[in-house]
């Protein structure tokens, strides 16, 4: 085995395999360390995710994927919202590990930690890299404020006439997200407080028959139990060191963008690696962006989640649901109340840049382009002359531009 790369990438889900991929495409010697013995469970993949994969041919000969289901939501008296495609996790992991190995990453089937100058595997024996990116999702330190305990039980459960498509339904001691596939097997997925008492398979058969009491569903196989609270992340000071994906801030999965936070934050990582290897003295812009973006994204998804929790008053008074009122913080979710000009730091051309950002009601973190246009430019030509102003310097591009402003503001631009 090969003791010496470029860059060691640890874990292997989607945040690794696709830090490994996006490295041995740029030329870099990688080594992609999992030990490859992931429980088998269904996750949900958000649209943006599954059309990323899609344009990127991740998916290409990957057939452990359903849909899209519809979804049902039994929450604050939502009672129906969109479709949203499922996969078995493991089989995906494995296959975007193949991708990564098929670009030149090679996998050491092996658990492992960071040290200094590299990984020193769990048999004692040490890789050597200059970076090391951490992937291990919550298996890794956690040093980030956390939300209050929380476990996730899964498991397939045995159930009578369960119509194929996607449930999410609140209750008192938490939540549950029921899937049945068309070929008739149903995976369940209670989130629940971690201290209450009972074994795995009695609380989730608990938790079914309390969310869904017309289901008759008992577990049918081994419940699998994970940890899954929020947490907020470290600041980044050693660029040695990168972390992504859940190892780095740890999404809730209520937010359902577990995987699409792994695999942007792999694309963010990747910006900075190359930006520290192309630009000598970048190191102060690279921490800026690892840092503003982590925490702007993560407080925002986490109080977005904190307010849809807040949004269930039938159980407010719970202690499931008042423990978690006040994570990650009171603070109002900050969403600008009309776009404005402000500058940030964007991925351009595959390095990070400072440019000039539209933050929108809807994107409050910034766009950097509408396509290949940027938004800035964009905006101020509307507040100038409105849709005129547009065709006068973008022509048949205009009306496309209109409605991506429309799209972000909520309504059409004044």
């Amino acid at each position: 085995m090969r003791r010496h790369a470029d860059l060691i990438v640890l874990g292997g889900g989607p945040a690794g395999a696709v830090s490994a991929w996006l490295a041995a495409r740029d030329g870099l010697d990688v080594l992609l360390v999992d030990p490859d013995r992931q429980a088998p469970r269904l996750e949900g993949l958000s649209p943006r995710l599954h059309r990323w994969l899609a344009r990127q041919g991740l998916l290409r000969g990957f057939s452990a994927i359903h849909g899209p289901l519809r979804r049902q939501v039994d929450w604050a008296g939502i009672s129906n919202s969109n479709a949203e495609h499922v996969v078995l996790r493991h089989a995906l992991d494995a296959h975007l590990r193949r991708a990564a190995a098929a670009a030149g990453a090679v996998p050491v089937v092996a658990s492992g930690r960071p040290e200094a100058g590299g990984v020193v595997l769990s048999d004692g024996r040490q890789l050597r890299a200059p970076l090391v990116i951490d992937a291990r999702g919550r298996k890794a330190p956690a040093a980030g404020r956390r939300a209050p305990a929380t476990v996730a039980l899964s498991g397939w459960v045995a159930a009578e006439a369960a119509a194929p498509g996607i449930r999410l339904a609140a209750f008192a001691g938490g939540w549950l997200w029921r899937v049945a596939l068309p070929d008739g097997r149903v995976w369940a997925q209670a989130l629940l407080d971690a201290a209450d008492p009972g074994s795995p398979e009695e609380r989730l058969r608990a938790a079914i028959a309390e969310a869904e009491p017309g289901l008759d569903a008992v577990p049918a196989g081994a419940v699998l139990a994970r940890e899954a609270a929020p947490r907020l992340p470290a600041p980044v000071s050693d660029l040695s060191l990168l972390r992504v994906g859940d190892a780095f801030a740890a999404m809730d999965p209520l937010s359902g963008h577990g995987q699409f936070w792994a695999v942007s934050s792999a694309l963010a990582v990747a910006a900075v690696r190359r930006t520290l290897a192309a630009r000598p003295g970048s190191e102060a812009l690279c921490r800026r962006f690892l840092n503003r973006r982590a925490f702007e994204t993560s407080l925002h998804q986490m109080r977005v989640g904190r307010d849809f929790l807040r949004a269930e008053t039938r159980f407010g008074a719970a202690p499931f649901w008042s423990a978690r009122h006040a994570f990650p913080d009171d603070r109002p979710l900050a969403v600008p109340a009309a776009p404005r000009i402000a500058p940030g730091i964007v991925i351009e051309n595959g390095l990070l840049a400072r440019r000039e950002l539209l933050r929108t009601p809807r994107s409050p973190g910034g766009i950097g382009w509408f396509g290949t246009i940027p938004a800035a430019e964009v905006w101020r030509r509307w507040q100038q002359g409105g849709a005129p102003a547009l065709r006068a310097r973008w022509c048949e591009a205009a009306p496309t531009l209109a409605r991506r402003l429309q799209a972000e503001i909520g309504h059409e631009p004044a």
